[in-house]
């Protein structure tokens, strides 16, 4: 019974930490999207990710300018673990300005984006996972 329970509690460990055990790059596009406010928080189609090039993924949405911030997440169709990215620092990474990165945390739970447009138009959400820890930026659409 007790080896029973530890061969139990090493095949949770696993499923938890699986991802970050099978090395190599992970290709999110197969399962990211971008959820927010603008898509009541679903997993739509439009809203998933492509790979641009090696670790970089974006998609597209059009923002109305109004003055409000738009919150936001990268995030699989459930939220799990290690796919549910927000931003790693409050006071840092929180507040998503045009053209400049801020750092993710793909273990978030509450730590929505924030990006206020500052025109109503189609904007670039990026995703960057080239680095040490994951970036998210916005780019204006040409």
């Amino acid at each position: 019974m007790n080896m029973k329970r530890h061969t139990l509690a090493l095949a949770s460990v696993l499923a938890v930490t699986g991802c970050a055990t099978t090395g190599g790059e992970r290709d999110y596009s197969e399962s990211l999207y971008l959820r927010g406010q603008f898509a009541w928080w679903d997993a739509l189609p439009e809203y998933k990710v492509k790979k641009v090039d090696s670790g970089l993924y974006r998609t597209e949405v059009e923002l109305k300018a109004d003055g409000q911030p738009y919150e936001f997440k990268f995030g699989d169709a459930n939220w799990s673990s290690g796919t549910n990215c927000g931003y790693l620092s409050e006071a840092d990474d929180k507040v998503v300005e045009l053209d400049t990165p801020v750092n993710a945390n793909c273990s978030a739970v509450f730590e929505n984006f924030r990006f206020t447009p500052p025109e109503s138009a189609v904007y670039g959400f990026f995703f960057d996972t080239s680095g040490e820890v994951p970036q998210v930026y916005i780019k204006k659409a040409e």
